[in-house]
C-alpha cells in the first residue's frame, strides 16, 4: 500500500471514531518517553545461494519519545479511548559476523531508528480508585532508518562495508499500563509497549544479505492532560 493511502486511511479511521465524542472535556493530549529495547537478531550474512556466513546483532538500550491527541468514547463504551500517536525510537547496535568454518570474523556497528504514526484504541478499567489500568494497541505507518558498518578481514586486509537504508511500511503495537489521577484532568502513568515497524533489509550490501527485524519492547512514562 502506498504511503499516502495508508496514512490517509489511518487518520480517517481515528477521526471518524473520535468525532461523536469530540466535545470540550472529552479531548486530551499527552506526552511520553522512556526506554526502548530493540530485540537482538541473527541470520545469514550472504545471499541464500551462498550461505557461507552468519551474523548476530547486540542492541543497546535506546529511547522512545512521543505524543498523542485523543478523545474518550464513554457514550459508546465506558473507559474506551481513541487517539493519534506520533513516536520516535532509536537504538545503537553492535554485533559480529563469522564464516561457517570459523576462519574469518568481523564486527558490526550501527543504529536503527523508527518514526511512526499510529491510530490507537485503549480500554481503561474502573477499579474504584484514582489508578486506572488499561490495555489496547494501534496500527499505522512507520519509517525506519538504519546505518550499519561491517568490518571484514581477509588475511592481512581489512574492508569496511557501509549501509544507509530507509524503508517505510506497516507498523503496529500492543500495550498495557496504568494511569493515576494526580489532580482533576491531569494523569501520570507508566506502560509497556510491544512495537513492530518496517524491517532493516539487505544491510550487508546486496540482495538477501542480512535482514534485521524491527521488534521493540518499551517501558515509558506519560503525562496526560484533559482539554477543558
Amino acid at each position: 500500500m502506498k504511503l499516502k493511502t495508508l496514512l490517509a486511511a489511518t487518520t480517517a479511521c481515528a477521526l471518524v471514531a473520535a468525532a461523536p465524542s469530540a466535545n470540550a472535556g472529552d479531548l486530551y493530549v499527552s506526552v511520553f518517553g522512556g526506554l526502548n529495547m530493540l530485540a537482538d537478531d541473527s541470520g545469514p550474512a550472504n545471499s541464500a545461494t551462498d550461505g557461507t556466513s552468519a551474523w548476530a546483532s547486540d542492541a543497546d538500550t535506546g529511547f522512545v519519545l512521543g505524543g498523542t491527541v485523543g478523545t474518550t468514547l464513554d457514550r459508546w463504551a465506558q473507559g474506551l479511548r481513541v487517539e493519534m500517536e506520533v513516536s520516535y525510537r532509536r537504538n545503537d547496535l553492535g554485533g559480529n559476523w563469522f564464516t561457517d568454518s570459523g576462519d574469518d570474523t568481523g564486527t558490526l556497528d550501527g543504529n536503527l531508528s523508527t518514526f511512526a504514526i499510529l491510530a490507537n484504541a485503549w480500554y481503561e478499567f474502573d477499579i474504584g480508585s484514582k489508578m486506572r489500568p488499561y490495555v489496547g494497541g494501534g496500527v499505522g505507518w512507520g519509517r525506519m532508518h538504519g546505518d550499519m558498518v561491517a568490518v571484514t578481514s581477509d588475511g592481512s586486509d581489512y574492508n569496511t562495508y557501509t549501509s544507509d537504508i530507509t524503508e517505510s511500511g506497516f507498523a503496529w503495537q500492543l500495550g498495557l499500563g496504568g494511569r493515576y489521577e494526580v489532580s482533576p484532568g491531569v494523569d501520570v502513568g507508566i506502560g509497556y509497549r510491544y512495537f513492530r515497524g518496517p524491517d532493516f533489509h539487505d544491510f550487508w550490501g546486496g540482495e538477501n544479505e542480512g535482514s534485521l527485524e524491527n521488534e521493540n519492547h518499551a517501558v515509558q512514562v506519560e503525562l496526560k492532560i484533559d482539554i477543558q
